[in-house]
């Protein structure tokens, strides 16, 4: 707000919240639909008013590290300037840094069906394959969401009660498909509403026509049925003769929208009297929902794992500090929004370590690394890295980094949405195992394509953790936890289709004491990865002493604890 990003207060500055995501505390608040663009805006306004230099258009592609003993440390990183790709040094950048805050992003490009914007990729891999352990990869966040422009269809979206249809292949054979899942019109329209702040796909708001239902039926008309679905503004559902209106409407539904002036005849009219911003998002960017409906998916969103961290947000590397959406801080049930609290959060944590180490008495209790040898260590690392790169532009055999990119892509969302088990996973990893080695020893046609080869690189390797994590974690789950059931697709299809309107009950694993943590050997050549079960950190409860906090506050203690 400071920094001006137009978060809504009433006449007395007070800041009004609505639940959310996995919230059901009201702690949301929204600027719109491009609040978490508004928020970058101002921050970057601020880093430019404070004159922090930016090196634009590099793309890093790998961390230099130096060990010492047990202890890895980070000493710098390689990019990859876009703009400086040539025959002589491929435009390879070599940058020396004693503190990176790795402020990345999730494994976006991994999933056909996602919700991330198209040039969003990720890079676990690359810090995966300096040596950082990751965590919680097991866990991500699914939800309905348009295919054609990506975008979450959560809030408004859902609370104006659209008409859900799915066709065949070719747009023919139309049917409200959601009628065989709920038996009566108000457990459907509740289940719709609800869907709005409770967005994400739950295994835990299945049982008792929940809205996850939705979800699930989405999936299973695409994946298990091999059909088309579509929300539709222009028309209210209708289910047993019953078209929703206001006063067709559940009590809570008909309040909600009451309250909110939302009363139109149409999903489309409601959604412009509700949330104008909402509805010329979508018309900005090509379709009009008052004159065509909306093809959709149960998509992938976030990762809520990542990058291990201390309480100060640093890696097991040294001086390497993930941050935001590829720090693994987010749980099993994120709440919606706190991806962007802790981005800021965590880097703010970062920020007061490297300051105190940066200080006369932080340089004191920490090991400087010797510059010769950073410098040694980077000129290694940059020509191994441009040995690499000749090698792979005068390869006989190329690889269509297209054709990888989609095949990844296709596997992930096969086998690691919202519905997984043992069996297509351990399958995947062997595909995962092929696809590397393939990629290992084929090269690309030209320089143009250094940049997308390393890329799927990197989400090969991504899809290796994950694919290695998710064997670790079901092998010990008695259920479906977090956004995934366990089981088979096809099972569950049938399941629904044979007990059409009744109530289904899934199992779901309530321990959410346990995470899996993942790491590469740095020093393994086939960097095949392991993973094993941790026990989570407890909330810390503390009964603190204002004197001894100021004191260990005032030395400097508290940054030994980790």
């Amino acid at each position: 707000v400071e920094l001006g990003v137009p978060f809504p207060h009433d006449c007395f500055g007070n800041y009004v919240g609505y639940k959310t995501d996995h919230d059901e505390r009201s702690r949301g608040t929204s600027a719109g639909p491009n609040t978490s663009i508004a928020m970058y805006q101002r921050l970057l306004d601020e880093v430019r008013r404070l004159n922090i230099p930016i090196l634009d258009g590099l793309e890093v592609i790998d961390l230099v590290t130096i060990s010492d003993g047990d202890t890895k440390s980070i000493s710098g990183l390689i990019a990859l300037d876009h703009k400086g790709v040539d025959d002589e040094n491929f435009g390879l950048r070599l940058i020396a840094a004693r503190y990176v805050v790795y402020g990345t992003g999730g494994p976006a490009g991994l999933y056909k069906e996602s919700v991330y914007p198209r040039s969003q990729v990720g890079s676990l891999g690359i810090a995966m394959k300096a040596g950082a352990v990751a965590q919680n990869l097991t866990e991500s966040q699914f939800g309905i969401a348009s295919t054609p422009f990506r975008w979450n269809l959560s809030g408004s979206y859902q609370q104006v009660i659209p008409r859900y249809f799915s066709t065949d292949l070719d747009g023919n054979d139309e049917r409200e498909f959601l009628n065989d899942y709920f038996p009566k019109p108000d457990l459907l329209f509740q289940a719709q509403f609800l869907k709005g702040y409770q967005w994400p796909f739950d295994v835990r708001k299945i049982d008792s026509f929940g809205s996850s239902n939705i979800d699930l039926a989405v999936y299973i008309e695409r994946t298990a049925k091999n059909r088309r679905v579509f929300l539709d503004y222009t028309k209210n559902p209708t289910i047993e003769g019953v078209e929703f209106s206001i006063d067709t409407a559940p009590a809570v539904v008909g309040e909600y929208l009451q309250k909110s002036k939302a009363v139109g005849a149409t999903p489309a009219d409601r959604l412009i009297e509700m949330n104008l911003p909402a509805f010329k998002l979508f018309k900005e960017n090509g379709t009009d929902l008052e004159r065509e409906p909306l093809e959709i998916a149960v998509c992938h969103q976030h990762v809520n794992g990542g990058l291990l961290g201390s309480i100060w947000w640093e890696s097991n590397i040294k001086n390497f500090f993930p941050v935001g959406e590829c720090s693994g801080t987010h749980g099993v049930y994120r709440p919606g929004g706190s991806a962007l609290n802790s981005g800021q959060v965590g880097s703010l944590r970062a920020a007061q370590m490297i300051a105190w180490r940066c200080s006369e008495v932080g340089r004191s209790n920490v090991n400087i690394l010797d510059e010769k040898k950073v410098r040694q260590k980077g000129i290694e690392k940059i020509a191994d890295k441009m040995n690499c790169l000749k090698r792979i532009t005068h390869l006989e055999k190329k690889v269509d980094p297209k054709v990888e990119r989609a095949q990844i892509q296709e596997r992930m969302s096969a086998v690691m949405g919202i519905v997984r088990n043992i069996g297509d996973i351990e399958d995947a990893l062997v595909e995962n195992g092929e696809a590397l080695s393939q990629h290992t020893i084929a090269g690309i046609k030209n320089r143009n394509e250094i940049s997308a080869y390393l890329r799927n690189e990197d989400l090969l390797l991504t899809e290796r953790a994950m694919l290695i994590s998710a064997l670790a974690l079901l092998k010990k789950l008695k259920g479906g936890r977090g956004s995934f059931l366990v089981g088979n697709i096809s099972d569950i299809a049938k399941k629904y289709d044979e007990n059409i309107g009744q109530e289904l009950r899934v199992t779901v694993d309530e321990s959410l004491d346990t995470i899996v943590e993942f790491r590469y050997d740095s020093d393994d050549s086939d960097l095949k990865g392991e993973a094993w079960p941790v026990q989570v950190r407890p909330i810390p409860k503390t009964e603190s002493w204002f004197e001894e906090v100021w004191r260990d506050f005032r030395e400097g203690k508290i940054y030994s604890k980790t």
